[in-house]
């Protein structure tokens, strides 16, 4: 998992203004119109974006100290605590007196039978992982402070936000009671230089002025870890989307359905000499 942190050169605990004079400072002197490092900026682009979000950050955070994959996976506990709720039904004191006065009424109390409540969890896993179907194992504490576990079982595609409902896997305090529900609610994170907007991907790419004059095929490596080629017609601008059909999140896996992937192309224009410059003015 990358450290996001390492990537800006900043601590843990790093403030939000910390975080993004860093990244500044790395956009200067990385962005690819600068001539800098394009891999680099992604990097730092990513991490930014982020470590901006305190709910981003949170869920990374989390994800990060407890692991992305595999089992024993913990995750943040905002689980609610029961309460005692009352209805007033009675009238309240129409008349006022002493002890035997017949214009005193007393206010009576109706209890509503207390229930367990529900647990909340939040669990992150980062977009290349809901490429594909995942199943997780997450601990969890009750209000009581037992520890419990959970095995969660993600489909390819998950939307950020959806929740998965558990039921009778939530709080047990009270005796005699049926048992609260579990929530777990997803954190999708973007990952790999891709970000996501409902089922589609985005992403971006730099080519040079001469490739967007004359056209090519760019290569780019997919949140499946493939190699796919991708045609840059001739006269290409600045910030050009091109999309590709079908290959953005899974929608349905079974019947192939899925988003699409957009990529936005940097032109770059290479600082020249003045022999070059020459020959570009002769053609």
């Amino acid at each position: 998992m990358k450290d996001y942190y390492q990537i800006l050169g900043v601590p843990e605990n790093a403030s939000n203004d910390q975080i993004k004079k860093a990244f500044k400072e790395i956009a200067k002197k990385e962005h690819p119109d600068r001539g800098g490092d394009e891999a680099k900026f992604k990097e730092a682009n990513e991490a930014h974006d982020t470590l901006k979000s305190s709910q981003k950050r949170h869920d990374y955070d989390t994800m990060r100290k407890f692991g992305g994959t595999g089992q024993g996976q913990g995750f943040n506990f905002t689980g609610d605590h029961p309460f005692f709720n009352e209805d007033v039904f009675a009238d309240f004191f129409s008349g006022f007196g002493g002890q035997g006065n017949p214009t005193m009424r007393t206010r009576t109390f109706r209890s509503n039978p207390r229930g367990n409540r529900n647990v909340q969890v939040r669990m992150a896993i980062s977009i290349k992982e809901a490429m594909n179907n995942n199943e997780k194992t997450i601990s969890y504490k009750l209000p009581s402070g037992r520890e419990e576990f959970a095995t969660v079982k993600i489909p390819a595609g998950v939307q950020h936000g959806i929740n998965f409902k558990f039921t009778g896997m939530g709080d047990d305090s009270i005796r005699n009671m049926p048992r609260g529900d579990l929530m777990v609610q997803m954190s999708v994170l973007d990952s790999d230089g891709y970000t996501r907007q409902g089922n589609d991907l985005y992403t971006d790419k730099t080519i040079d002025c001469f490739q967007a004059i004359r056209g090519c095929d760019i290569e780019l490596r997919t949140l499946e870890d493939n190699i796919m080629k991708v045609r840059v017609p001739s006269g290409t601008q600045h910030g050009t989307l091109l999309s590709v059909k079908g290959r953005g999140m899974p929608v349905h896996k079974s019947l192939n359905i899925r988003g699409n992937l957009y990529v936005k192309l940097l032109v770059l224009i290479p600082q020249l000499s003045a022999a070059d410059l020459k020959i570009i003015k002769d053609l």
